[in-house]
C-alpha cells in the first residue's frame, strides 16, 4: 500500500507546531485559497492507506489524518477544532486523495466552493479574472481567485489556471518508409517497453496463403503422408523501437513486416529455440507425436505429420506444442534494437513463448 513520507516527517513534531513552515512532499493536492472556516472532501486515491493534511496559518502549522469512511475522506476546519485560519496567506496541502476532491470556505454570510487543485497543473498558464469594479474584492490564491461582493457578502472561488490542450501523441519509434527503403525513426518518437513475441505461420501448399497461428491456437494434423509446416520466429511486440545499428535495416524486428518478402532479413537475430510436445502434463522432447523441428537463420520450422497414436479411427487426442525463443542473456543480441529486448525472467534467456495445439482432422 502507498505510504507517505510526510507522515513520518511530521511524527517528529507536535500536531501543532509554531514558527515552522512544513513542506509536504507527498501532498499532491492543495486548496488554492485557504482562510476562515470550511472543510474538504474527496475520494481516497487508489493504493493510499490514509489521507493526511497539512494546514498552515501564519506561523502555526497543523497536521493530521483526515476522517475516512467507505473510501471518502473529509475534514472540517472550524473554531471548535482549532483548524480555522483567520489570516491571509494560509495554505492547505493534502496527501492521499484522487483528483475530483473539493472544498469550501464559509465567510460571514455565505460559502464559496471550489476544486482542490492537483500540484501537477500549478505551472500551467494563468489568466486574469475580469474585474467587476470596486464592489467586488479579489484576492489572489494559488490556482484560484477568491471574490467577495461587499454589498451582499456573496463569495466565490474562480479558477485562473487554463486547461492545457491535449498534446498530440508521439509516433512510435521505428521507421519511415519511402518505397522499398526503410529509414530509421529515433527522434520525436515514443520508445516501447522492449517486449518481444513469437510469430507463427503456416502456408497452404496449394494456394500459398499464409495463416497466422495465435498463441494457444490450433493446427490441424494432416492425414496420410502429407505434412504441415509451421514457421516460428521472434519479433518485437510493436510498442516502439528502432534499430541500434544506424547502418542496419530500419525495419528490423517490426512485426507488421513479418508478412513481407523480407521476413528472413527483418526477424530478430541470434535467436535459438527450445521446442517440445505435451500431452496433459507429460512433456516430451522432439521428435515425438509426429512432430519434428529444424532451426536456421534465427527461425524454426516445425513439421507436423500423421500419427495414429493421436489421430486414427480409434484415437482422437490433441497434442500441445510449446515453443520458447531464447537470446544469450550475456550477449549482444538483446541490444540489437533500442530499447534493449527484455528477457522474461522465465528460463535462461527466454525472450518469447507460445503454445499451439495439434488437433485431428
Amino acid at each position: 500500500m502507498k505510504r507517505f513520507a510526510t507522515a513520518m516527517i511530521l511524527a517528529a513534531i507536535p500536531a501543532t507546531a509554531v514558527a515552522q513552515q512544513v513542506v509536504c512532499n507527498d501532498c499532491d493536492h492543495i486548496a488554492p485559497y485557504f482562510k476562515g472556516e470550511g472543510g474538504f472532501i474527496g475520494t481516497v486515491a487508489e493504493g493510499a492507506d490514509k489521507v493526511v493534511f497539512v494546514a498552515s496559518c501564519g506561523s502555526v502549522t497543523t497536521t493530521g489524518p483526515a476522517r475516512v469512511d467507505l473510501g471518502t475522506a473529509s475534514q472540517l476546519f472550524n473554531r471548535e477544532n482549532g483548524l480555522a485560519c483567520g489570516r491571509e496567506g494560509g495554505s492547505l496541502q493534502i496527501a492521499g486523495l484522487a483528483d475530483g476532491g473539493w472544498y469550501w470556505i464559509t465567510d460571514d454570510m455565505n460559502s464559496a466552493v471550489g476544486s482542490l487543485v492537483n500540484r501537477d497543473i500549478l505551472e500551467n498558464e494563468t489568466v486574469d479574472i475580469a474585474s467587476a469594479g470596486d464592489g467586488v474584492t479579489m484576492t489572489m490564491g494559488t490556482g484560484a481567485v477568491y471574490l467577495k461582493e461587499t454589498a451582499t457578502g456573496r463569495v466565490g472561488l474562480l479558477p485562473n489556471i487554463l486547461p492545457e490542450p491535449p498534446t498530440a501523441a508521439l509516433r512510435k519509434c521505428g521507421y519511415d518508409r519511402s518505397g522499398t527503403i526503410y529509414n530509421r525513426r529515433n527522434t520525436d518518437c515514443a520508445l516501447g517497453d522492449g517486449g518481444s513475441l513469437i510469430q507463427a505461420t503456416s502456408t497452404n501448399a496449394i494456394t500459398g496463403a499464409v495463416a497466422w497461428i495465435p498463441h494457444e491456437g490450433a493446427v490441424t494434423r494432416p492425414s496420410g503422408t502429407g505434412t504441415v509446416e509451421v514457421l516460428v520466429d521472434l519479433w518485437a511486440n510493436g510498442s516502439g523501437h528502432y534499430t541500434t545499428d544506424p547502418a542496419g535495416n530500419a525495419g528490423l524486428g517490426h512485426p507488421e513486416l513479418a508478412t513481407t518478402a523480407l521476413r528472413g532479413t527483418l526477424r530478430l537475430q541470434s535467436v535459438s529455440y527450445a521446442i517440445s510436445t505435451r500431452t496433459g502434463s507429460q512433456a516430451a522432447a522432439l521428435p515425438s507425436g509426429g512432430v519434428t523441428a529444424t532451426t536456421a537463420d534465427s527461425a524454426a520450422t516445425i513439421t507436423i505429420a500423421a500419427d495414429s497414436a493421436y489421430c486414427s479411427t480409434a484415437n482422437n487426442f490433441p497434442l500441445h506444442v510449446d515453443v520458447i525463443a531464447r537470446l544469450d542473456p550475456d550477449g549482444a543480441a538483446k541490444d540489437q534494437v533500442t530499447p534493449s529486448l527484455t528477457l522474461t525472467g522465465g528460463e535462461a534467456g527466454e525472450a518469447g513463448k507460445m503454445t499451439f495445439t495439434v488437433v485431428c482432422p
